[in-house]
């Protein structure tokens, strides 16, 4: 649960799922030639962060310091603090694009949902869903009727789409899915960046209007990475071989997993107040942790 605001409007989605603990079983099976549908070669991991706290306060000073033709979010001195764009998503996440990727869009989705042939639904939903629940009817299906790499591939498809359930996959999902094949690397590689970037863009400017950010998770490690010397958590940036590591292994400051390090009180210390500071002419009034811990 967001720790900070309670209303439906201003949240990640919310799964079942660890998505850093996903993120690295993903990793582990790709690097130990485990992983027989090639989802970590297909880039979807590397869009997959980790949840964080909802501060719809961040949010909001993001959107008032946002330059759409810039595409930036900006202090107010006007310097750059980083950029909504396909590179800079790239860069945070250590994402090396080696080959001309596949444009995406919710209109490629659209189009695409309309040419899958019932023979490919038919061998998707026996690659991807359980022997004993085989579907004799039309999409859409239910979600509890896939196998277990099925419902992965679901949950990351509908994390990276912005949808708030994936209760029921319809074509859209299936199109997604029709790219993996067993025991062979994916038929289709998209361009998740710049349709993350593209979405984020185009929330950030109708936040007035419509009052919902779905995206917290990148604007946070944005921040994290961009102006890293900002905040006084222990970030990691390299890994034991002195490389360079993908952001969302940098600090567990905003990680939502069982044990943290970090309290509520402390995150908002050494992450909400430091950003606010960016975003704010003149620093909010801060209160000190022992203060908060007595309050």
């Amino acid at each position: 649960m967001p720790l900070a605001d309670r209303g439906y409007l201003i949240q990640d989605l919310v799964g079942d799922r660890n998505h850093l603990q996903t993120f690295c079983e993903l990793r582990n099976s790709f690097l130990s030639n485990c992983d027989m549908y090639g989802i970590w070669e297909s880039n979807f991991p590397h869009y997959f962060l980790p949840f964080v706290n909802i501060f719809p306060e961040i949010i909001h000073l993001c959107a008032e310091n946002y330059e759409p033709n810039q595409r930036a979010v900006k202090s107010p001195s006007g310097s750059i603090l980083f950029h909504i764009t396909p590179d800079s998503i790239n860069q945070m996440l250590n994402f090396k694009q080696t080959q001309l990727l596949t444009p995406f869009s919710m209109k490629y989705l659209l189009d695409e949902r309309s040419k899958l042939s019932s023979s490919e639904i038919a061998r998707i939903t026996k690659t991807f869903m359980r022997a004993d629940c085989q579907p004799k009817e039309p999409p859409p299906f239910l979600y509890v009727h896939f196998n277990e790499v099925g419902k992965l591939l679901v949950d990351m498809i509908s994390y990276v789409l912005g949808f708030k359930t994936s209760e029921h996959v319809d074509e859209t999902v299936l199109v997604l899915l029709s790219a993996y094949s067993p025991r062979q690397p994916p038929a289709v590689k998209y361009n998740y960046a710049k349709f993350r970037a593209n979405k984020m863009h185009d929330q950030l400017i109708k936040l007035d209007r419509e009052g919902v950010f779905k995206y917290s998770s990148y604007i946070y490690h944005l921040f994290m990475y961009f102006q890293s010397e900002s905040f006084q958590c222990p970030i990691k940036k390299l890994d034991s071989k002195g490389e360079r590591r993908s952001v969302v292994f940098w600090s567990s400051v905003f990680h939502q997993v069982q044990h943290s390090p970090y309290s509520y009180c402390e995150f908002i210390d050494q992450f909400v107040y430091p950003v606010s500071c960016l975003l704010m002419r003149a620093p909010p009034p801060r209160i000190s942790y022992d203060m908060q811990k007595t309050l």
